[in-house]
């Protein structure tokens, strides 16, 4: 910008009314041929705006479009999960364990031996997205995984010492029923703090794995993972 003292210059018919005041409280100071207007220079400052404001606003609804994706991506996984009924053609309950678990994994490892054919029951890993879904189902949160869960045909889940012998009467395997025969008039609360002390302390007495057993090998038809 570009100053001269001393002498007035005529007011153009575009000088804004800021530049008016300006010229009025100082006479001796006025423009030469070579300044910009401020209102050049905000018309300016606009043109360098208006592209980069489009690019954000490009920008913003990429995002947008994107997050409206996968939420409806989400959202139609959940619902076919929910919708899935893990029991049709096939009655057989299905038991929830933590496959993570020593002491678990070994349990399961007991049921394939004593139910080669499968007959009697299917299994879940507690964090297999069936064992969620099936958690849900039973009215538990999805998250659960404090508690061993014998889930039924028609979703009802038994968890803790009452899933324990549902499981031991239904294995057939001596002398497993009768155990459950004399477990049951035994009171839930006396048999469910026994469980608790087991569960509870089940990492730090038995250990856990580092992986997650979902299945075995030539055995996939006895699990559901999905």
């Amino acid at each position: 910008m570009q100053l001269s003292l001393g002498w007035s210059a005529r007011l153009s018919p575009h000088t804004t009314s800021h530049e008016r005041h300006i010229h009025q409280a100082c006479p001796s100071v006025s423009w030469t041929s070579s300044m910009r207007p401020l209102s050049s220079i905000r018309t300016s400052n606009d043109v360098m705006r208006k592209p980069l404001l489009r690019k954000l606003e490009a920008r913003a609804t990429q995002t947008e479009s994107t997050e409206m994706l996968l939420n409806s991506t989400r959202t139609n996984t959940a619902l076919t999960q929910r919708s899935k009924d893990y029991f049709q053609g096939d009655s057989r309950p299905i038991i929830l364990y933590d496959g993570v678990c020593n002491l678990c994994n070994g349990a399961v490892s007991l049921m394939l031996d004593l139910d080669p054919e499968g007959k009697h029951f299917r299994l879940a890993a507690l964090q297999s997205p069936a064992g969620k879904t099936l958690l849900q189902r039973c009215g538990r949160s999805p998250d659960d995984i404090s508690s061993i869960v014998l889930v039924e045909p028609n979703y009802r889940g038994h968890i803790r010492s009452d899933a324990i012998l549902k499981i031991a009467a239904g294995l057939r395997q001596p002398p497993l029923p009768l155990l459950a025969l004399l477990g049951f008039p035994v009171p839930p609360a006396i048999r469910d703090a026994v469980y608790d002390q087991v569960a509870n302390n089940r990492y730090s007495i038995f250990g856990r794995t580092d992986s997650c057993r979902l299945t075995n090998a030539g055995q996939e038809h006895r699990f559901v993972v999905d």
